[in-house]
């Protein structure tokens, strides 16, 4: 039976984040995909005193979206601090974020150019820096805004609150290591990511011939990700999993396809700077078009055992979400073959037998 007209008006109201978006001056983006993020159209966003965007993607879903900002030439962004995590990612440009408590006297620099990755500390103080006179700076930052606005909706708490969580940041002048140490949310736990191109990878034939993977884990935040390869004339095994994982192409060209099961595919194509969502519960594959390997970074939620048991590393023949290639539609490999005589890209896998 048909919705009841205050039925209606309750579901085509805008989420609080939404709300917050429109009334606090963050332009919003949304669609499937971001073709690149270092041209994305950016608005002043006087919180931050630059030019922002909010990418709001369809398989953002709520929990996790990126905020991509610029650094004008010689100047810096305002001071902030704030009760949503995020993952820092340097697109262009070179300079400095300092950090400080209320407590300390005295900030912590930290440098960094383009393929940097860096977690600010949960509600800790921080300002960026642009290094260079002439040129700006470009950064996207994964977080979970969406979240923790809806939950609170409230943004003098979520910007203004003054608690500090000294278990996760005491100013340790070591703090943003580049050590890469062992791992219990991922494989890895480290605060910061000189260059994203130079982390070597560990391969996993099983999810995809040609594919390789390393899970990080930063800041002692609840937000994860994994950087990951996909070799030339290569796919990745198409997967489901929960929603939010926001993909950011570091290099190498392609395209995704997603689809719900039984629904009809969204092509994303991307390049260096894209960025995509896959929904929750869709499938999708990851294709890599060009002559050198593609590289990824997925930011994620994290938040274990919360929301749907997804099991997107584990097959569908032991009670999984990975999808064999025997098990894929039959015109994704055709297609992709196609692309691949394009491009002038050899095909390097195996065919598929089908029972």
């Amino acid at each position: 039976m048909p919705l009841d007209e205050a039925s209606a008006k309750r579901y085509a109201r805008k989420s609080a984040f939404l709300e917050f978006c429109a009334k606090d001056g963050l332009s919003v983006i949304t669609g499937y995909g971001v073709e690149d993020l270092k041209t994305a159209a950016l608005k002043h966003w006087e919180r931050w005193g630059g030019p922002a965007a909010y990418c709001h993607l369809e398989g953002s879903q709520g929990f996790v979206g990126v905020i991509v900002a610029e650094i004008p030439a010689g100047k810096s962004l305002k001071p902030m601090r704030h009760m949503y995590e995020e993952q820092v990612l340097i697109l262009a440009g070179r300079g400095a974020t300092q950090f400080w408590s209320d407590s300390s006297k005295e900030p912590m620099t930290l440098e960094w150019q383009p393929g940097s990755l860096f977690s600010p500390p949960l509600n800790v103080k921080h300002q960026h820096h642009n290094g260079s006179a002439t040129e700006p700076v470009r950064f996207a930052t994964a977080n979970n805004l969406p979240l923790i606005m809806n939950v609170y909706n409230s943004p003098d708490f979520v910007f203004n609150v003054p608690y500090e969580f000294t278990d996760r940041f005491a100013g340790q002048k070591d703090f943003f290591s580049s050590e890469l140490k062992p791992g219990e949310e991922e494989d890895r736990v480290v605060n910061f990511i000189p260059d994203l191109t130079a982390v070597q990878l560990d391969y996993h034939p099983e999810r995809g011939i040609g594919y390789s993977r390393l899970g990080i884990h930063l800041s002692g935040n609840s937000m994860v990700g994994h950087i990951m390869a996909i070799e030339s004339g290569t796919y990745k095994k198409a997967h489901r999993h929960g929603p939010g994982a926001q993909v950011i192409v570091i290099a190498g060209k392609g395209y995704s396809l997603m689809w719900p099961p039984g629904g009809k595919f969204v092509r994303v194509n991307w390049k260096p700077g894209s960025l995509l969502v896959p929904p929750e519960g869709w499938y999708h594959h990851h294709f890599t078009t060009s002559k050198e390997s593609a590289r990824h970074l997925a930011l994620r939620r994290g938040l274990r055992q919360v929301g749907h048991p997804w099991r997107p590393n584990l097959s569908e023949h032991e009670g999984g979400h990975l999808l064999e290639h025997e098990d894929e539609p039959p015109e994704i490999r055709a297609m992709y073959e196609a692309e691949l005589k394009k491009e002038g890209v050899p095909f390097r896998m195996n065919p598929i037998e089908r029972t």
